[in-house]
């Protein structure tokens, strides 16, 4: 495994925390995981350490010896660019369809869509970004997994 993939895992595991802890945060705890909030959370908080002592020592250690990326590895980060590019797209696009939509569908609108508040908008942004990095790992380690 080499360090661009252990990053890409690491990566995946950070960007997973910080949505789950956003998303509890600002939405709270299902219903039916409430008893176990306790015990999700400490695992979340666990991993983010984990990942972040990871990650900090990669980062320590790869500007020591500067390990050179190769061929094989611009074309996987190009790769997990597309994907992560094609979501933020197909989301910001559906976020337009649906503002310009509101003025002709009227009232019955506001009552299926809550994009109207700034709050939810940069909700709404904010998962996208940490989704599309999301994306670019998951895609970037399917692409090492594949080409090993």
């Amino acid at each position: 495994m080499s360090k661009h993939e252990i990053l890409s895992w690491t990566s995946i595991a950070s960007s997973a925390t910080v949505i789950f802890f956003y998303v509890l945060f600002f939405f709270g705890m299902p219903g039916f995981l409430a008893e176990h909030e306790a015990s999700l959370t400490k695992i979340f908080v666990n991993t983010f350490w984990i990942v972040l002592a990871i990650e900090l020592f990669i980062g320590l250690t790869e500007h020591r010896s500067n390990v050179d990326k190769d061929e094989r590895d611009y074309q996987i980060e190009a790769f997990g660019h597309k994907f992560a590019y094609s979501f933020v797209m197909v989301i910001l696009v559906i976020m337009l369809v649906q503002l310009f939509l509101a003025p002709i569908l009227g009232q019955a609108n506001e009552t299926y869509s809550s994009i109207y508040s700034l709050s939810t908008l940069r909700h709404v942004l904010f998962l996208t970004i940490l989704g599309s990095s999301l994306i670019k790992r998951i895609t970037m380690v399917y692409h090492y997994r594949k080409l090993a």
